[in-house]
Parts: structure tokens; C-alpha cells; sequence
């Protein structure tokens, strides 16, 4: 660390919840934290895109969830420990983003839905795609993005 420059200090959250004080609690240094303060704000700003996106893609067949999200939380770990935390902590979201994480996988279901999602609205926008052209192109992405997903590991 260069002089001048101090170091990002976290929480042991555990420790704090058992009652510790600053020394058990055992203050952190985060690494992938940016020490950059407007760089973390641009992390920040672009996690809550991606989330924002996710969330809407969760209720939208035609966007993508899981990227989004998995693009959220490579952003709030640059950004801000406690909302990447908290990403990962989430019922519904949590679990999608943990198995990217921890072990670069997404689950059987995940990856039926997505495929299932990905068949189904891209098969319906067919009938509205006047040019033939633009179907082949179309049909083109679906399959390359369903493939995609066919290659990422199955956890």
C-alpha cells in the first residue's frame, strides 16, 4: 500500500453479533474492495443497474436473470462488501449467484428455466420478425446462447 493510501476496514459481523468488542470483532481488511472512492461508487452505481435489470428480468422472459445478477455481484464485490454480502444472502437470488461464485456452475433447474425461457420467447418473437434474415439471425443467437448455457458445469 502506497503512502497516503488507508486501508478499506470491515466488520467480522460474527463477532459483533456475539456481543465483541473491536478486537474480537477483529477488523478486516477487505481485498477485492476498490480503494478508489469514485471507482467504488461507479461499482455501486453499476450493481444497482444490474440489479435493477435482474429483477426485472426475473418477471420478463424475454431478459436474463442470473447474468445480470451474477454481474451484480462482481460489481458490489469491488464496491461495497456488506451489499455483495447481502446479494449473496438473498432466498431467491442468493443461491444463483453462490453456486456462480463458489463454484462457476448453475443449477439443473437454473438452467431449465433459462433454456426453457430462452426457447419459449425467442420462438414467440419468431411470428413478429418479418424478414427472413432476421430470423436465421435470431434463431442464430437463441441457439448460441442456449448453448452457452449448455456448457457452463451443472451443479
Amino acid at each position: 500500500m502506497s503512502r497516503g493510501q488507508r486501508p478499506i476496514i470491515l466488520w467480522n459481523e460474527a463477532a459483533v453479533e456475539t456481543g465483541g468488542d473491536m478486537a474480537q470483532a477483529g477488523l478486516l481488511e477487505h481485498p477485492s474492495i476498490d480503494r478508489s472512492r469514485s471507482r467504488r461508487w461507479a461499482f455501486l452505481a453499476a450493481g444497482h443497474f444490474f440489479v435493477a435489470l435482474g429483477v426485472v428480468g426475473a418477471f420478463l422472459p424475454i431478459m436474463p436473470t442470473t447474468v445480470f445478477l451474477i454481474l451484480a455481484a462482481s460489481c458490489y464485490a469491488r464496491g461495497s462488501a456488506r451489499l455483495h454480502q447481502k446479494l449473496r444472502s438473498h432466498p431467491t437470488f442468493g443461491p444463483v449467484v453462490r453456486d456462480w461464485e463458489e463454484h462457476r456452475a448453475m443449477s439443473r433447474r437454473a438452467k431449465t428455466i433459462a433454456i426453457s425461457m430462452i426457447v419459449g420467447s425467442f420462438g414467440f418473437a419468431l411470428f413478429f420478425i418479418p424478414l427472413a434474415w432476421i430470423r436465421v439471425l435470431h434463431v442464430a443467437i437463441g441457439a448460441a446462447v442456449v448453448a452457452l448455457i449448455l456448457r457452463i458445469r451443472t451443479r
